[in-house]
């Protein structure tokens, strides 16, 4: 068998302001997605806002090309200080006249549906924004020879990026695996 030949020619190494622009811009996206998933996780728990149960009066479906089915009912907080007889909110699938709902009160006006499926979809979002942070890290700690391979540094500051790419590497199979649990979840 002959030896393998490559035509590509030498490889060049990373540059390290490039590498460092990549890692800050990883991390920024990063702690930008997993701000804004515990921030959502905290509403679709009912953690963040003022909990409660609406009472669907009518659902109806509005809006073109792509219609939304938005509901309106009475609306009681759990600890019975708020009312709001005319709340409005978006859902998937519509809901029959008369049921009831868990909702989370962002603001006056403003409705949250709190439910397992949308807790595991930011879940998801934020383990992958963690995951995008902790990328950034290895980042730092990794190096490219004159081969073009990416290698890491010998020492302690070599270990981290190892552990902290491996970190990331679960950190994404844990959100792969909430986004199967929020795509099978019921709505």
């Amino acid at each position: 068998m002959a030896p393998v030949i490559s035509n590509r020619g030498p490889s060049r190494s990373a540059n390290p302001a490039q590498r460092l622009a990549f890692s800050v811009l990883f991390a920024l996206i990063g702690a930008g997605l997993t701000t804004f998933g515990l921030h959502q996780a905290g509403h679709a728990v009912g953690l963040l806002g003022e909990p409660g149960t609406l009472t669907v009066a009518s659902c109806a479906r509005v809006g073109q090309p792509k219609p939304e089915i938005r509901c309106t009912g009475s609306f009681r907080s759990d600890d019975g200080r708020s009312t709001d007889p005319a709340a409005r909110f978006t859902v998937n699938p519509s809901l029959a006249s008369g049921q009831t709902t868990r909702l989370d009160r962002v603001d006056a006006g403003s409705y949250v549906r709190i439910s397992p499926a949308g807790t595991e979809e930011y879940a998801a979002l934020t383990l992958f924004g963690m995951a995008l942070f902790v990328f950034a890290g290895s980042g730092f700690a990794s190096r490219a020879h004159s081969t073009g391979r990416p290698e890491l540094r010998a020492g302690p500051v070599g270990r981290v990026g190892l552990r902290l790419g491996q970190a990331g590497i679960v950190l994404l199979l844990g959100a792969a695996l909430c986004a199967v649990i929020a795509f099978l979840s019921p709505r």
